[in-house]
């Protein structure tokens, strides 16, 4: 009787994992955790099986580090919160083989819901509960079928050579005829069909039990069909499928190469070009093959503009019908398909204009993908492994997600050189959050991993853009973005452009936009010329006092002090840079500063060893550092060097190595003369230092 209707559950799951690709069993937060993937250390031996614990942690680690957890938590997500009458239709083919009566109609609801919930989110509690609840029942059931020692491990193990055995089916079939086959439910219904067959000699005690009442492979097929009728949403299956494909393809890594690729041991995977990019290039073939050498040059040139526009057009992904909601996070789950191509598009393009004109070879570009306007609080990014490696490994340098007004340019290479994943949580910025300082946006939280890896530092910058909110009343030049660092805020300044407030990061943390007002008792002397300036560059944490309240504005600035300044200033940290200066220590606290510095070839040592980090900086020096920043950032050289310094009576003074500089300084009034001079030679002050810093923050290409 409600034995029966277990037996039948049973069945249910195992058309779940033939439906979804992803009856997998460890799904959502109760196995993860149990399994010790949250932390949590737990002995796998409540399963009789404890091989099968190991094949679900495998399982679940290679969906993560591809990319693919989202999707089939997504697709897992959409059957859960189907209505429990609804879950009771979807299963009837199978529930009528067994005949239950009206009165044991609502024992076989509460049966169903709790076994179905198993099947998307198993726990070892959930299979142990089954034990205990069900399992004389489930036993007395069998035995009817004439199968002794049916456990609950056995329907388990069933689900997992159920995958097994779908995966070998298709394991030589691409991405692409992967996803046609999802695409024809009758090639699908089909390829079901023959895992089924494929398992039915194997003599699973399951499977004996669903012959001898004659379960068949039709009522498997035909809930398959309901599910997806019910979810209404075939990209859903077609996604997890896809998604666990991949995982499965990553624990199985073919052990030869086709040709594609000699001695690696990998297969590079052939990704057809988007159509636009296929023409585009189709055409300057033809056209180059008709012209005459007087004709290339402009044929060229016009291919040269519309390869720009190419790529403009295909690094605009609109994602906002990629947004799925799974467990109140809004998730982007990416096409992988069309990303890929659009992805190769870009490769093809720029590698044909660096082919045919070379001085025209075009700057890596960044996806922009616009997720559209999200209501939720947290959300989750990601982009897959195959993604990330093949833009890496081209001329795309990253992707820059739009998630309503908030922006994030997450770069590939270096420490982005696997599955990415990114979750932001929002929540308000309560005075318990900021203390007595004025907030100017919500407190964001973030968590990266890169790989499956929790990841906190990166050897390359990670660029948001936060929106400000409600900013009446506040000084918007004193807006910094602050960091949380056990329990206080430590302030990284970024720089305001428009409603939003830009900031680059090389570690994560939560943050916050604030209206940092500082002050110094021992300005006044400079407070005509310099005040303003030292408010604002200290608010931004790129310059700080000596002691409390003290700015000590006419003391000498180090150069250690002034390659800090300019660094946090601008935006320059480097986590992975490193300096081979005999007089700077790793422990030191400017140590990253020069090594940022001196890796962007900003500050040069007094000698091949030698920084002289305590040594004062001359106001050339100061000003060739400022100019190579601002370079660095994309600023123009000056075209006419000694033009720029005619204007100064002491030019002649200023060294032949900081010339440059101090055209680039003087052009754009970054550093100013007195009198007519340059005075190259002095030393800079730190109230001069501020000065020189607050213009550079303000300076516009």
């Amino acid at each position: 009787m409600t034995l029966r209707k277990k037996i039948a559950v049973s069945t249910i799951a195992a058309s779940v994992a033939l439906t979804a690709f992803a009856g997998i069993p460890l799904s959502n937060k109760g196995l993860a955790d149990k399994l010790g993937l949250n932390g949590v250390t737990y002995a796998a031996s409540a399963l009789t099986d404890s091989a099968l614990v190991t094949e679900a942690k495998k399982l679940y680690d290679a969906l993560v580090a591809t990319g693919g957890w989202p999707k089939v938590q997504a697709l897992q997500t959409a059957l859960n919160v189907l209505d429990v009458h609804v879950k009771g239709d979807i299963v009837d083919p199978i529930v009528d083989r067994f005949n239950p009566t009206d009165a044991e109609e609502t024992q076989l609801e509460g049966l169903f819901f709790a076994a179905i919930s198993l099947s998307y989110n198993p726990s070892v509690e959930g299979l142990d509960n089954l034990r205990t609840q069900y399992g004389p029942l489930l036993q007395t059931f069998a035995t009817e079928a004439g199968v002794e020692d049916l456990t609950v491990d056995n329907v388990a193990e069933y689900f997992f050579d159920i995958q097994k055995e779908l995966v070998a089916q298709v394991k030589n079939k691409s991405l692409s005829a992967l996803l046609d086959l999802m695409q024809n439910k009758d090639s699908v219904k089909q390829l079901m069909r023959d895992v089924l067959n494929a398992l039915s000699g194997k003599n699973y005690a399951v499977q004996q039990v669903f012959a001898h009442y004659e379960v068949k492979t039709a009522d498997v097929l035909e809930v398959l069909t309901r599910s997806r009728t019910a979810v209404n949403k075939d990209s859903l299956f077609t996604e997890a499928a896809v998604a666990l494909f991949t995982a499965y393809e990553s624990l199985n890594p073919p052990t030869t190469d086709p040709g594609t690729n000699p001695g690696t041991g990998t297969v590079t995977p052939v990704i057809p070009l988007p159509v636009s990019t296929d023409k585009l290039l189709n055409d300057l073939k033809a056209a180059l093959d008709k012209a005459t050498e007087a004709e290339k040059t402009a044929i060229i040139t016009k291919f040269v503009t519309d390869a720009k526009a190419e790529i403009t057009t295909l690094a605009a992904i609109s994602a906002s019908t990629n947004v799925s909601i799974v467990n109140g996070q809004a998730v982007l789950q990416l096409n992988e398909t069309s990303l890929l191509a659009a992805i190769a598009g870009i490769n093809a393009v720029s590698d044909k204009v660096k082919e045919v004109a070379p001085a025209s070879a075009l700057a890596k570009t960044a996806l922009t993908i616009n997720l559209g306007t999200i209501t939720q609080k947290d959300v989750v990014l990601n982009l897959s492994d195959a993604t990330v490696k093949l833009a890496a490994a081209g001329s795309v340098s990253g992707a820059t997600f739009v998630v309503d007004k908030f922006e994030v340019t997450i770069p590939v290479g270096g420490t982005f050189s696997s599955a990415i994943a990114l979750t932001i949580k929002k929540s308000d910025a309560t005075a318990e959050v900021v203390g007595a300082l004025k907030s100017a946006s919500e407190l964001y939280d973030f968590n990266l991993t890169v790989g499956g890896t929790a990841t906190t530092s990166f050897n390359r910058p990670i660029v948001i853009s936060i929106p400000l909110g409600d900013t009446t009343g506040l000084d918007n030049e004193l807006l910094s973005v602050a960091k949380f660092v056990d329990g206080k805020l430590v302030f990284n300044g970024g720089r305001v452009s428009g409603g939003s407030i830009i900031e680059s990061f090389v570690s994560f943390s939560s943050y916050v936009v604030v209206e940092n007002k500082v002050s110094f008792s021992d300005i006044a002397s400079v407070e005509a010329w310099a005040g303003r300036e030292i408010q604002v560059v200290a608010a931004k944490g790129a310059i700080e006092g000596k002691s409390e309240g003290k700015f000590v504005p006419k003391d000498k600035v180090t150069r250690a002090e002034f390659a800090k300044m300019l660094i946090r200033a601008l935006d320059l940290e480097n986590g992975s840079a490193v300096e081979s200066f005999d007089d700077v220590n790793s422990s030191d606290w400017f140590a990253p500063y020069v090594a940022a510095a001196a890796d962007l070839k900003i500050i040069n040592g007094r000698s091949a060893s030698k920084f002289d980090p305590n040594a004062t900086i001359t106001r050339a020096e100061m000003a060739t550092m400022i100019s190579r920043a601002l370079k660095v950032q994309g600023a123009a050289d000056v075209t006419d060097v000694n033009a720029a310094l005619k204007g100064f009576a002491d030019a002649a003074k200023i060294s032949a190595t900081l010339k440059e500089g101090v055209a680039f300084a003087a052009t754009n009034k970054i550093v100013i003369g007195d009198a007519g001079k340059f005075l190259p030679n002095n030393n800079a002050t730190r109230a001069e230092a501020a000065v020189i810093i607050y213009r550079a923050l303000s300076f516009d290409n």
